[in-house]
C-alpha cells in the first residue's frame, strides 16, 4: 500500500481494487459538504435510491437515520454494503466532519473500501460531456470562495485549476470565455459577480448547483475500479482554511 497526496488536497492511500467475496457491489454515498446534503445507494451502475438530508445544522441527528431509511426502503441491510463513498471537501466544516466521521466508521466496521471524492469535482461532474470548461464556486465565508476549474468531455472531470481559496473580488479576473459557472457560491456572491461577468459566461441552472450523492457515487465507482481508496485512519477533509 503506497500513500499519496493527491492534488485535490485529501490524504488517501493507493491500494489494489477491492474484490468483494460473493457480494454484488452495493455502494453508499454520503454528501454533507454543503447545507443541502444527500444520500445515494447504488448497485453496480443503478441508483437504487437517492434522498436529501436536512440542513447541515442537523446532520448530526439526521445522517444515520437517513442511512437506515435508505437501506430499509431498498430492502438492504447495512452488512450488504461493499463500499462507502464520501464528499471530502472543501465545504462546510461541520458537515464535512460529520460526513467523514460517519463514512470512516462505516468503512472500518464493515471492513469495506472508503472512497473520498473532492466536492468540487462532484459539482463539475453534473455537467458531463459539456463542450466548455466548467468553473465551480463555493462560499468560503468572509468574502472568499472555493474555486475549481474543470473540463468535462466525458463523465470524469479533468482538473484544470484548483482547488483554491481566494477573495471573491479576484475571481472575475481569472475567468475566460467560453465558460459554464456552477456551485452554491454563485447565489451567495451574485451581487459581486453578476455585474462583473460578461454575458458569454453562462450560469448553470440553480437546481444543478448543489452536489448530488448520485453524482458522487458515479465518480466513486470510477475511483474504486482504479483502486483509489482511502485508509480510514489517515483520511482528513479538504478544508483549505483554518476553522472559523
Amino acid at each position: 500500500m503506497a500513500a499519496e497526496i493527491f492534488k485535490d488536497g485529501f490524504t488517501a492511500c493507493l491500494m489494489r481494487p477491492h474484490k468483494s467475496q460473493q457480494k454484488p457491489m452495493l455502494l453508499l454515498a454520503l454528501d454533507t459538504a454543503t447545507e443541502t446534503g444527500s444520500l445515494a445507494l447504488v448497485a453496480a451502475d443503478q441508483v437504487l435510491m437517492e434522498s436529501s438530508l436536512e440542513s447541515h445544522n442537523t446532520y448530526l441527528t439526521s445522517l444515520m437515520p437517513g442511512v437506515a431509511a435508505i437501506l430499509r426502503n431498498t430492502g438492504k441491510e447495512i452488512t450488504d454494503l461493499t463500499a462507502v463513498a464520501v464528499s471530502a471537501g472543501p465545504g462546510n466544516f461541520t458537515g464535512l466532519r460529520i460526513g467523514l466521521a460517519t463514512a470512516k466508521t462505516l468503512a472500518w466496521s464493515l471492513k469495506c473500501p472508503l472512497v473520498p471524492v473532492p466536492t468540487l469535482e462532484v459539482l463539475a461532474a453534473q455537467f458531463p460531456f459539456h463542450p466548455h470548461p466548467v468553473g465551480v464556486v463555493m462560499d468560503a465565508k468572509r468574502g472568499e470562495v472555493f474555486w475549481g476549474l474543470f473540463r468535462c468531455p466525458e463523465a470524469w472531470p479533468q482538473v484544470l485549476e484548483g482547488p483554491l481559496r481566494l477573495p471573491v473580488g479576484e475571481l472575475p479576473a481569472r475567468l475566460s470565455v467560453p465558460l459554464l459557472l456552477t456551485g452554491p457560491g454563485l447565489e451567495v456572491h451574485r451581487e459581486v459577480l453578476a455585474p462583473r461577468l460578461p454575458p458569454e459566461i453562462v450560469w448553470a441552472p440553480q437546481a444543478l448547483r448543489r452536489p448530488r450523492a448520485s453524482t458522487l457515487a458515479r465518480l466513486a465507482r470510477c475511483r474504486l475500479e482504479l483502486g483509489l481508496i482511502a485508509n480510514p485512519a489517515q483520511l482528513i477533509p479538504t478544508y483549505l482554511r483554518p476553522a472559523l
